[in-house]
């Protein structure tokens, strides 16, 4: 009788971040807000400007929470 053995590698598959696409967007949004704040603020129109550029911060601010929130999970991981 022969035996044999089937070897496995253990590969360590990692679950897909389910934040990814919201982090890429709200960052790309972020910009264009600014770019169109920007617009408003060279044709002259201040409120336009104002409200475009608080939202444009306002999406920057999320996604730099969610890059921030992933860099804290790698750490953890990490350990």
């Amino acid at each position: 009788m022969v035996s044999t053995k089937n070897k496995k590698k253990n590969i360590e598959i990692k679950p897909r971040d389910p934040y990814k696409n919201f982090r890429i967007l709200t960052f790309f949004i972020g910009i264009l807000f600014f770019l169109v704040g920007m617009r408003s603020l060279s044709l002259g129109d201040s409120a336009g400007a104002l409200l475009n550029g608080v939202a444009g911060l306002l999406f920057l601010m999320a996604s730099y929470t969610f890059f921030r929130k992933k860099k804290d999970l790698k750490k953890v991981d990490e350990k």
